[in-house]
C-alpha cells in the first residue's frame, strides 16, 4: 500500500487543515494516510482534533483511508512520553519519538555539546530509548537516530546490534523518516535484516513538504523493506473485526 503515515496539520506545528493535506494525499495518490500532531500533556485540543479526524474518515472514506494519530516526546529515562493516556483511546496510532536526549535533572542541550561527555549522552540516549521500546502506549518509533546527529554522534559510536535486537523484539514499528533516514543507515539494514516491520514517511508539515517528499516515500516503498500492513495493525490494536468481503 502506498502510504505516508506521519504528517502534521495545523492543529500544532503545521501550517496547514487536515483537509488540505488529505485532498494533498489524494492528488498524490496515497491509498492512505495518517495525521499525527504534535501534543503534549497538556494539550486540551486533542478531543476536539480526534472528533474531527473521524469526521474526515467519514467524509473521505471512498477516496482514501485515513487513520488518526499523535506524536509525543520522550520526557525521561524512563521512557515515559508527553502524552495524557487519556489520548491514547482517541486515536488510532502513538508514535514515539525523541527530541531532546534525558538526562537525569533534565535535558542534554546542543548548545553545549562540545563540552558535554560523549559516553554519557549516548549511555542515557540508549536508556531512554530502550525504554520507550519498552512502552505499551507506543505503537511508532519515529525518526530513531535524529537527534543524535545534532550532537554528532555517528552510528559506528553505537552498539548497533543491541539496539536492533530490542528493536526486533519489542515488535514496535520502526519508521524510515525520508526527512532523516538514509537507507543505507545501520539501524535500517540491520532492522530490516531481523524482520523489523516498517513505515516509510515524510514527517510532512506543510502540502508542499507532503507533494516533494512523496517521490522519496514512493522510492522507499518499493526497497524491499517489510512494510506494516497498517489496517491489519489498528484493527488488532482495537479488538475490530475484519471488514465483511465486499464492503
Amino acid at each position: 500500500m502506498f502510504m505516508d503515515l506521519h504528517m502534521h496539520s495545523n492543529y500544532s506545528d503545521g501550517k496547514h487543515t487536515p483537509e488540505e493535506m488529505i485532498e494533498a494525499a489524494i492528488g498524490i495518490g496515497y491509498e492512505a494516510m495518517a495525521i499525527t500532531d504534535h501534543v503534549w500533556k497538556s494539550s486540551p485540543w486533542v478531543p476536539a482534533y480526534a472528533a474531527h479526524l473521524q469526521t474526515l474518515k467519514r467524509k473521505y472514506r471512498h477516496r482514501i483511508r485515513l487513520y488518526s494519530g499523535i506524536e509525543a516526546k520522550v520526557v525521561s529515562l524512563d521512557g515515559d512520553i508527553d502524552a495524557d493516556p487519556s489520548f491514547d483511546a482517541l486515536v488510532d496510532l502513538i508514535l514515539g519519538s525523541i527530541h531532546r536526549i534525558p538526562k537525569p535533572d533534565g535535558y542534554y542541550s546542543t548548545a553545549d555539546g562540545d563540552r558535554l561527555p560523549r559516553r554519557a549522552i549516548i549511555e542515557h540516549w540508549l536508556e531512554a530509548f530502550c525504554r520507550m521500546l519498552e512502552n505499551p502506549r507506543v505503537d511508532i518509533i519515529a525518526h530513531p537516530l535524529s537527534e543524535l546527529k545534532k550532537f554528532g554522534i555517528r552510528e559506528e559510536e553505537l552498539p548497533m546490534a543491541e539496539i536492533t535486537d530490542r528493536i526486533a523484539a519489542s515488535g514496535k514499528i520502526l519508521e524510515l523518516n525520508v526527512r532523516y533516514n538514509t537507507p543505507d543507515q545501520s539501524v535500517i539494514r540491520l532492522s530490516a535484516q531481523k524482520g523489523t516491520a516498517f513505515l516509510i514517511s515524510s514527517d510532512s508539515h506543510t502540502v508542499r513538504d507532503l507533494v516533494l517528499n512523496s517521490r522519496l516515500v514512493k522510492e522507499f516503498t518499493g526497497g524491499g523493506f517489510r512494510l506494516v500492513d497498517i489496517d491489519r495493525y489498528v484493527r488488532e490494536k482495537k479488538n475490530c473485526p475484519p471488514p465483511i468481503s465486499g464492503s
